[in-house]
């Protein structure tokens, strides 16, 4: 019975028991804390993977939801351990308008220690969503639209690219009204549209010194010498001389911060010839004249004339020049000019120049910005100031057109993207204008930089760089971001100092030396200009 008695007393064995039966809850919570931190530890890495997956989506031009599906899951497959690897799957990946993409993933872990709580395994569920942080943005598209891109088809290249660079930034924003697209092909000069003959900022009863510099000193409403020729201004217009580096509105009351019309005068020659100043047995000057349109009206005649209206001055000036500048012959019943079936082109004539698609406005239709793109053609030589300060003047808010948003406008970016494939270039030749006919007139109206007797193209070319660089600075200056783009130059320089030093900053320059690139670099622009970040 003492026995007994004693092992009635000794409690130790039921401690043991009360503590082992009292492990089975605390293992438990222990083996339940390690199986969170296995599905958070996944959950961590299943999200980072969905991240960089739909950055991948949203960085790329835009793709089928099945392609979105199948890039955010290779990232899933190559980004999370290959131990969780089957406990989850991708769900669905949203493409919504606006620029959201939303990716789902779901599973279950199985569980380990957990087990003995009951719990087999924890379900998880990740989501992540990415939206583009491209804000509110106006962009000018600055094209180079020269003769030298026919070459290599690099103007359909470039129509590819800057349609692709529309189709980025229109997936980018979130609303459509958040992107506003503006076109600015040119050459020697741009082509605002013959839709704009009555806006208030033409200089139409050509009262600027630019205007009258052409007509020995006259005032000439150029609009009425077209229909007295039967013909219609085709668009064009020159270079605004003094005010290229600014906004300043035009005014009718100062006349020179107008916009005169693009006017390329007959020159020397029998009518009809063109470029052919040479033949007709020395009938014709001996020079190789461009744009020989008219019969010429006797120089005596011409004499008389301004002798009549005191222009003195004007019977000072070389023959050739009087011939040019003389309304008589516009005024009278000219021989029309002969152009191609293409109305955009003209073997002479006063539009002669004036081969080029129009200005496109800002618009939120991406639609009609793909169309204005498709329209561009190559021709003439290369003007790079007078693209860029129209690129300007479309994301103004001040005029011609006032289109922009006001600068510093919250959330709102204003961006120019200024393409080329080559330098500031003036054409010279073998006739005394020393010059072709373009937005800057003839060299000899001094609009280039250049003394007016300058036959030094290098000059001309170092002059009209300095301008374009004092474009870029003013446009800086105020808040407008600038991305350049160099495109395969025949000269085989392998960078351009001034493109490169009119850009925002130095990777914002992009020297593509292969033409196939283009539309990666225009891409690369539109990746740049997004930014895509984690919305949650």
């Amino acid at each position: 019975m003492a026995i007994f008695n004693r092992l009635a007393r000794d409690e130790s064995g039921n401690v043991a028991v009360v503590f082992a039966l009292a492990l089975i809850p605390l293992f438990g919570a222990v083996g339940a804390l390690i199986d969170y931190t296995r599905v958070s530890n996944l959950r961590a890495e299943v999200a980072a993977a969905i991240d960089a997956g739909l950055l991948a989506v949203g960085s790329q031009p835009p793709m089928s939801d099945q392609q979105a599906f199948d890039t955010v899951n290779k990232w899933l497959e190559t980004h999370i351990k290959p131990t969780y690897q089957g406990n989850w799957k991708l769900d669905s990946v949203v493409q919504q308008k606006g620029g959201k993409i939303t990716a789902t993933v779901s599973g279950a872990i199985d569980t380990t220690i957990a087990k003995v709580l009951g719990v087999q395994s924890i379900p998880i569920s990740v989501t992540s969503e990415i939206v583009s942080a491209v804000g509110k943005v106006e962009v000018a598209m600055v094209l180079d639209n020269t003769g030298s891109m026919a070459t290599k088809n690099k103007i359909g290249k470039l129509k590819d690219a800057a349609e692709a660079l529309v189709d980025t930034l229109a997936k980018a924003v979130l609303d459509p009204s958040d992107l506003k697209i503006g076109l600015v092909p040119f050459s020697q000069t741009v082509n605002v549209g013959p839709n704009y003959k009555d806006a208030a900022w033409l200089d139409k009863d050509g009262k600027s010194d630019s205007a009258k510099s052409l007509f020995l000193g006259q005032e000439v409403n150029r609009l009425d010498l077209f229909k007295a020729m039967g013909t219609t201004w085709g668009g064009c217009v020159e270079t605004r001389f003094g005010y290229e580096a600014s906004e300043t509105p035009a005014d009718s009351a100062k006349p020179n911060t107008l916009y005169v019309p693009f006017f390329a005068p007959d020159e020397p020659g029998i009518a009809g010839e063109g470029d052919n100043g040479k033949k007709n047995n020395g009938t014709s000057p001996p020079y190789d004249y461009n744009n020989s349109y008219l019969d010429d009206t006797p120089l005596g005649t011409i004499k008389a004339d301004l002798a009549t209206k005191g222009l003195n001055d004007a019977l000072t000036l070389p023959d050739y020049r009087l011939l040019e500048g003389d309304i008589l012959k516009y005024a009278g019943s000219p021989t029309p000019y002969e152009g191609t079936t293409d109305s955009l082109k003209y073997d002479y004539g006063p539009n002669s120049g004036c081969e080029m698609a129009p200005i496109m406005r800002l618009t939120t239709n991406t639609a009609e910005a793909k169309t204005a793109i498709n329209k561009m053609i190559a021709n003439g030589n290369t003007d790079i100031p007078i693209g860029a300060s129209w690129g300007w003047n479309v994301l103004s808010d001040k005029g011609p057109f006032g289109d922009g948003v006001a600068y510093g406008t919250e959330d709102w970016t204003k961006i120019m993207v200024l393409m080329t494939d080559g330098n500031n270039e003036n054409q010279t030749g073998n006739e005394l204008n020393e010059s072709i006919y373009s937005g800057l007139g003839y060299v000899w109206q001094e609009k280039m930089g250049v003394p007016a007797d300058n036959k030094n193209k290098s000059a001309r070319t170092a002059a009209r760089d300095d301008k374009l660089s004092e474009i870029c600075t003013a446009m800086k200056a105020k808040g407008i971001v600038i991305y350049t783009v160099r495109v395969e130059t025949n000269n085989g320089m392998p960078s351009d100092p001034v493109m490169k030093a009119c850009a925002t900053q130095p990777d914002y320059y992009y020297e593509v030396n292969d033409v196939s690139k283009m539309v990666a670099a225009f891409e690369d622009i539109g990746n740049s200009i997004q930014k895509l970040r984690l919305a949650r």
